[in-house]
Protein backbone atom coordinates (compact mmCIF):
# COMPACT_ATOMS: atom_id res chain seq x y z
CA UNK A 1 0.00 0.00 0.00
CA UNK A 2 1.15 3.28 0.44
CA UNK A 3 4.69 4.12 0.66
CA UNK A 4 3.72 6.77 3.78
CA UNK A 5 3.22 3.59 5.76
CA UNK A 6 5.92 1.05 6.43
CA UNK A 7 5.34 -2.67 6.13
CA UNK A 8 4.69 -4.32 9.48
CA UNK A 9 7.96 -3.98 11.37
CA UNK A 10 9.11 -7.40 11.07
CA UNK A 11 6.13 -8.83 12.41
CA UNK A 12 3.68 -11.12 11.08
CA UNK A 13 0.10 -10.25 10.17
CA UNK A 14 -1.33 -12.68 13.07
CA UNK A 15 1.40 -10.70 15.07
CA UNK A 16 0.27 -6.89 13.88
CA UNK A 17 -3.60 -8.03 14.67
CA UNK A 18 -2.92 -9.36 18.36
CA UNK A 19 -0.86 -5.87 19.25
CA UNK A 20 -3.45 -3.99 17.66
CA UNK A 21 -6.50 -6.07 19.60
CA UNK A 22 -4.18 -5.33 22.77
CA UNK A 23 -4.24 -2.07 21.86
CA UNK A 24 -8.62 -1.66 21.82
CA UNK A 25 -8.18 -3.28 25.16
CA UNK A 26 -6.03 -0.44 26.28
CA UNK A 27 -3.63 -2.79 27.45
CA UNK A 28 -0.36 0.03 28.26
CA UNK A 29 2.18 -2.33 27.24
CA UNK A 30 0.44 -2.29 24.31
CA UNK A 31 0.39 0.95 23.31
CA UNK A 32 3.82 1.85 24.29
CA UNK A 33 4.87 -0.50 21.58
CA UNK A 34 2.50 0.59 19.19
CA UNK A 35 3.47 4.24 19.37
CA UNK A 36 7.51 3.02 19.92
CA UNK A 37 6.66 1.15 16.43
CA UNK A 38 4.62 3.66 14.53
CA UNK A 39 5.21 6.96 15.89
CA UNK A 40 7.58 8.04 12.87
CA UNK A 41 4.81 6.72 10.48
CA UNK A 42 1.92 9.05 12.03
CA UNK A 43 4.68 12.12 12.38
CA UNK A 44 5.82 11.54 8.57
CA UNK A 45 2.21 10.86 7.15
CA UNK A 46 0.81 14.64 6.51
CA UNK A 47 4.35 15.08 5.39
CA UNK A 48 4.59 12.67 3.19
CA UNK A 49 1.27 12.51 1.93
CA UNK A 50 -0.32 15.90 2.22
CA UNK A 51 3.35 18.09 2.27
CA UNK A 52 2.27 19.83 5.28
CA UNK A 53 5.47 21.44 7.07
CA UNK A 54 7.38 20.29 10.20
CA UNK A 55 5.37 22.43 12.28
CA UNK A 56 1.66 21.10 11.21
CA UNK A 57 2.53 17.79 11.10
CA UNK A 58 4.04 18.05 14.97
CA UNK A 59 0.22 19.46 15.76
CA UNK A 60 -1.34 16.48 14.04
CA UNK A 61 1.48 13.78 16.00
CA UNK A 62 -0.18 15.43 18.98
CA UNK A 63 -3.60 15.22 17.76
CA UNK A 64 -3.41 11.54 17.06
CA UNK A 65 -1.62 10.56 20.18
CA UNK A 66 -4.23 12.19 21.74
CA UNK A 67 -6.95 10.07 20.26
CA UNK A 68 -5.39 6.99 19.77
CA UNK A 69 -3.88 6.35 23.13
CA UNK A 70 -7.88 5.86 24.44
CA UNK A 71 -7.94 2.33 22.90
CA UNK A 72 -11.38 2.94 20.70
CA UNK A 73 -9.89 3.75 17.20
CA UNK A 74 -7.86 0.16 17.11
CA UNK A 75 -11.77 -1.49 18.08
CA UNK A 76 -12.63 -0.81 14.20
CA UNK A 77 -9.21 -3.20 12.66
CA UNK A 78 -10.94 -6.53 11.98
CA UNK A 79 -8.02 -8.23 9.88
CA UNK A 80 -10.06 -8.28 6.67
CA UNK A 81 -7.91 -5.90 4.85
CA UNK A 82 -4.09 -5.22 5.48
CA UNK A 83 -3.23 -3.63 8.64
CA UNK A 84 -1.66 -0.88 6.45
CA UNK A 85 -4.51 -0.19 4.54
CA UNK A 86 -6.68 0.30 7.92
CA UNK A 87 -3.83 2.65 9.41
CA UNK A 88 -3.50 4.70 6.24
CA UNK A 89 -7.11 5.16 6.69
CA UNK A 90 -7.18 6.07 10.20
CA UNK A 91 -4.75 8.30 9.86
CA UNK A 92 -6.38 9.80 6.59
CA UNK A 93 -9.52 10.87 9.10
CA UNK A 94 -7.96 11.90 11.84
CA UNK A 95 -6.13 14.75 9.26
CA UNK A 96 -9.81 15.46 7.98
CA UNK A 97 -10.47 15.64 11.60
CA UNK A 98 -7.59 17.56 12.48
CA UNK A 99 -7.81 20.19 9.72
CA UNK A 100 -11.50 20.84 10.17
CA UNK A 101 -10.30 21.56 13.92
CA UNK A 102 -7.68 24.36 12.87
CA UNK A 103 -10.04 25.97 10.43
CA UNK A 104 -12.60 26.37 13.35
CA UNK A 105 -10.44 27.84 15.82
CA UNK A 106 -8.70 30.33 13.34
CA UNK A 107 -12.30 31.69 12.30
CA UNK A 108 -14.81 33.42 14.39
CA UNK A 109 -18.16 31.76 14.70
CA UNK A 110 -21.10 33.35 12.81
CA UNK A 111 -24.61 31.08 12.36
CA UNK A 112 -25.65 30.94 8.68
CA UNK A 113 -27.74 28.33 6.84
CA UNK A 114 -28.05 26.37 4.25
CA UNK A 115 -30.72 25.21 1.77
CA UNK A 116 -32.02 22.95 4.60
CA UNK A 117 -32.04 25.73 6.94
CA UNK A 118 -29.27 24.09 8.87
CA UNK A 119 -27.36 26.58 10.86
CA UNK A 120 -23.69 25.98 9.59
CA UNK A 121 -20.10 27.76 10.41
CA UNK A 122 -18.16 29.75 8.68
CA UNK A 123 -16.37 26.40 8.24
CA UNK A 124 -19.07 23.21 7.54
CA UNK A 125 -17.93 21.06 10.76
CA UNK A 126 -19.82 18.15 9.85
CA UNK A 127 -17.26 15.58 8.61
CA UNK A 128 -17.40 14.91 4.37
CA UNK A 129 -18.74 11.46 3.89
CA UNK A 130 -16.39 10.77 1.04
CA UNK A 131 -13.63 11.14 3.78
CA UNK A 132 -15.21 9.02 6.43
CA UNK A 133 -15.16 6.02 4.43
CA UNK A 134 -12.80 3.36 4.70
CA UNK A 135 -10.12 2.80 2.39
CA UNK A 136 -11.08 0.74 -1.16
CA UNK A 137 -9.76 -2.15 -0.26
CA UNK A 138 -12.70 -2.77 2.03
CA UNK A 139 -14.91 -2.65 -1.55
CA UNK A 140 -13.46 -6.47 -0.78
CA UNK A 141 -14.49 -7.00 2.29
CA UNK A 142 -18.47 -7.88 2.20
CA UNK A 143 -17.10 -10.29 -0.37
CA UNK A 144 -15.60 -12.84 2.41
CA UNK A 145 -19.24 -13.73 3.52
CA UNK A 146 -20.35 -14.78 -0.32
CA UNK A 147 -17.15 -16.64 -0.82
CA UNK A 148 -17.81 -19.13 1.60
CA UNK A 149 -21.02 -19.94 -0.34
CA UNK A 150 -19.10 -20.61 -3.71
CA UNK A 151 -18.04 -23.81 -4.83
CA UNK A 152 -14.58 -24.48 -4.05
CA UNK A 153 -13.51 -23.50 -8.49
CA UNK A 154 -15.51 -20.38 -8.30
CA UNK A 155 -13.60 -19.43 -4.63
CA UNK A 156 -10.18 -20.35 -5.94
CA UNK A 157 -10.42 -17.93 -9.25
CA UNK A 158 -12.21 -15.11 -7.33
CA UNK A 159 -9.13 -15.42 -4.91
CA UNK A 160 -6.51 -15.58 -7.04
CA UNK A 161 -8.27 -12.63 -9.56
CA UNK A 162 -8.39 -10.55 -6.19
CA UNK A 163 -5.04 -12.30 -4.32
CA UNK A 164 -3.97 -8.81 -3.74
CA UNK A 165 -6.50 -8.14 -0.65
CA UNK A 166 -7.85 -11.76 -0.01
CA UNK A 167 -5.05 -13.98 1.91
CA UNK A 168 -5.26 -17.93 0.77
CA UNK A 169 -5.94 -20.16 3.26
CA UNK A 170 -4.32 -23.47 4.11
CA UNK A 171 -7.22 -25.54 2.28
CA UNK A 172 -6.23 -23.39 -1.14
CA UNK A 173 -2.79 -25.04 -0.81
CA UNK A 174 -4.57 -27.94 -0.93
CA UNK A 175 -6.56 -27.64 -3.74
CA UNK A 176 -3.76 -26.69 -5.96
CA UNK A 177 -1.96 -29.75 -4.88
CA UNK A 178 -5.53 -31.16 -5.89
CA UNK A 179 -6.49 -29.73 -8.57
CA UNK A 180 -3.05 -29.06 -10.27
CA UNK A 181 -1.18 -31.11 -9.74
CA UNK A 182 1.98 -27.98 -9.37
CA UNK A 183 4.77 -27.30 -7.30
CA UNK A 184 3.34 -25.78 -4.38
CA UNK A 185 6.69 -23.59 -3.76
CA UNK A 186 6.21 -22.62 -7.57
CA UNK A 187 3.09 -21.12 -7.11
CA UNK A 188 3.91 -19.53 -4.00
CA UNK A 189 6.48 -17.46 -5.57
CA UNK A 190 4.82 -16.85 -8.53
CA UNK A 191 1.67 -15.40 -6.51
CA UNK A 192 4.50 -13.37 -4.57
CA UNK A 193 5.82 -11.56 -7.80
CA UNK A 194 2.20 -10.64 -8.72
CA UNK A 195 0.96 -9.02 -4.93
CA UNK A 196 4.33 -6.90 -5.58
CA UNK A 197 2.98 -6.34 -9.43
CA UNK A 198 -0.71 -5.50 -7.76
CA UNK A 199 1.11 -2.94 -5.23
CA UNK A 200 2.85 -1.01 -7.24
CA UNK A 201 -1.02 -0.12 -9.17
CA UNK A 202 -2.61 0.41 -5.71
CA UNK A 203 -0.13 2.74 -4.56
CA UNK A 204 -0.86 4.46 -7.98
CA UNK A 205 -4.50 4.32 -7.28
CA UNK A 206 -4.12 5.45 -3.50
CA UNK A 207 -2.61 8.74 -4.80
CA UNK A 208 -6.55 9.19 -6.53
CA UNK A 209 -7.36 8.86 -3.02
CA UNK A 210 -5.16 10.96 -1.19
CA UNK A 211 -6.46 13.57 -4.18
CA UNK A 212 -10.15 13.19 -3.69
CA UNK A 213 -9.07 14.06 0.13
CA UNK A 214 -6.26 17.27 -1.12
CA UNK A 215 -8.83 18.68 -3.07
CA UNK A 216 -11.75 18.06 0.17
CA UNK A 217 -9.35 20.26 2.11
CA UNK A 218 -8.38 22.98 -0.64
CA UNK A 219 -12.63 23.26 -0.59
CA UNK A 220 -12.57 24.04 3.14
CA UNK A 221 -9.49 26.40 2.78
CA UNK A 222 -11.49 28.23 -0.20
CA UNK A 223 -14.66 28.14 1.90
CA UNK A 224 -12.80 29.50 4.68
CA UNK A 225 -11.71 32.32 2.61
CA UNK A 226 -14.74 33.67 1.09
CA UNK A 227 -16.69 33.36 4.39
CA UNK A 228 -13.89 35.51 6.09
CA UNK A 229 -14.50 37.83 2.65
CA UNK A 230 -18.39 38.51 2.90
CA UNK A 231 -18.27 39.13 6.56
CA UNK A 232 -16.06 42.05 6.45
CA UNK A 233 -17.62 43.10 3.06
CA UNK A 234 -21.06 43.40 5.39
CA UNK A 235 -19.42 46.21 7.27
CA UNK A 236 -18.36 48.50 4.50
CA UNK A 237 -18.86 48.55 0.73
CA UNK A 238 -17.70 46.20 -1.86
CA UNK A 239 -14.22 46.89 -3.63
CA UNK A 240 -14.63 46.07 -7.24
CA UNK A 241 -11.14 43.85 -6.36
CA UNK A 242 -13.19 42.57 -4.04
CA UNK A 243 -16.06 41.55 -6.20
CA UNK A 244 -13.66 39.92 -8.38
CA UNK A 245 -11.69 37.97 -6.07
CA UNK A 246 -15.40 36.76 -4.37
CA UNK A 247 -16.21 35.22 -8.23
CA UNK A 248 -12.50 34.06 -8.71
CA UNK A 249 -12.71 31.93 -5.40
CA UNK A 250 -16.46 30.35 -6.10
CA UNK A 251 -14.80 29.63 -9.45
CA UNK A 252 -12.13 27.51 -7.90
CA UNK A 253 -14.77 25.71 -5.48
CA UNK A 254 -16.38 24.58 -8.29
CA UNK A 255 -13.65 23.14 -10.24
CA UNK A 256 -12.28 21.68 -7.67
CA UNK A 257 -15.49 19.70 -6.76
CA UNK A 258 -15.94 19.01 -9.86
CA UNK A 259 -12.88 17.26 -9.86
CA UNK A 260 -13.68 15.66 -6.68
CA UNK A 261 -16.56 14.07 -7.57
CA UNK A 262 -15.12 12.79 -11.04
CA UNK A 263 -13.07 10.81 -8.81
CA UNK A 264 -15.85 9.94 -6.25
CA UNK A 265 -17.38 8.41 -9.41
CA UNK A 266 -14.55 6.31 -10.49
CA UNK A 267 -14.13 4.73 -7.18
CA UNK A 268 -17.45 3.91 -6.82
CA UNK A 269 -17.30 2.03 -9.57
CA UNK A 270 -14.35 0.19 -8.42
CA UNK A 271 -11.70 1.79 -11.05
CA UNK A 272 -9.75 1.70 -8.08
CA UNK A 273 -9.80 -1.72 -7.28
CA UNK A 274 -6.41 -3.71 -8.54
CA UNK A 275 -6.82 -7.07 -9.67
CA UNK A 276 -4.63 -10.15 -11.40
CA UNK A 277 -4.70 -10.58 -15.00
CA UNK A 278 -6.76 -13.41 -16.27
CA UNK A 279 -3.74 -15.01 -17.64
CA UNK A 280 -1.89 -15.23 -14.27
CA UNK A 281 -4.86 -17.19 -12.98
CA UNK A 282 -4.95 -19.61 -16.22
CA UNK A 283 -1.61 -20.05 -15.55
CA UNK A 284 -1.94 -20.74 -12.06
CA UNK A 285 -4.82 -23.26 -11.98
CA UNK A 286 -3.90 -24.76 -15.29
CA UNK A 287 -7.26 -23.24 -17.01
CA UNK A 288 -7.69 -21.57 -20.30
CA UNK A 289 -8.13 -17.88 -20.13
CA UNK A 290 -11.64 -18.23 -20.79
CA UNK A 291 -13.28 -19.84 -18.80
CA UNK A 292 -11.23 -17.76 -16.04
CA UNK A 293 -13.72 -14.79 -17.58
CA UNK A 294 -16.62 -16.95 -17.38
CA UNK A 295 -16.42 -17.78 -13.90
CA UNK A 296 -15.73 -14.87 -12.84
CA UNK A 297 -18.74 -13.38 -14.58
CA UNK A 298 -20.76 -16.07 -12.68
CA UNK A 299 -19.21 -15.21 -9.69
CA UNK A 300 -20.72 -11.25 -10.37
CA UNK A 301 -24.02 -12.82 -10.47
CA UNK A 302 -23.92 -14.55 -7.60
CA UNK A 303 -22.95 -10.99 -6.05
CA UNK A 304 -25.66 -9.63 -7.80
CA UNK A 305 -22.81 -6.63 -8.18
CA UNK A 306 -23.98 -2.94 -9.48
CA UNK A 307 -23.80 -3.15 -13.47
CA UNK A 308 -21.11 -0.72 -13.42
CA UNK A 309 -18.78 -2.11 -10.71
CA UNK A 310 -19.57 -4.94 -12.36
CA UNK A 311 -18.67 -3.66 -15.48
CA UNK A 312 -14.81 -2.03 -13.98
CA UNK A 313 -13.92 -5.71 -12.52
CA UNK A 314 -14.73 -7.72 -15.23
CA UNK A 315 -12.89 -5.21 -18.29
Amino acid sequence: MNTAIEKNKGMSPREVQALVQRCGEKDPHALKEFFRLYSNDIYNFPLRVFHLDEDAASDFYLYAFERLKTGQRFKSFQGKSSFRTWFYTVLRNMLIDWMRTVHEVKTVEKQKSDDDSRNLQWIETVADPETERPDDSSFMEHFHQILTELPGDLKMVFKLVFIYYLDLEPEDWDYFKEQTGGNVTEIARRIAEQKNELAERSTGNQSQQDKITSLYLSILELKTKRSRLLAELETRNVDPGEGAELDRIDHLIEKKQNQRDRLIQKRKKGHFVVRAPYRFVSDVLEIPEGSVSVMMSRIMDAFRMDSEIRKAILE
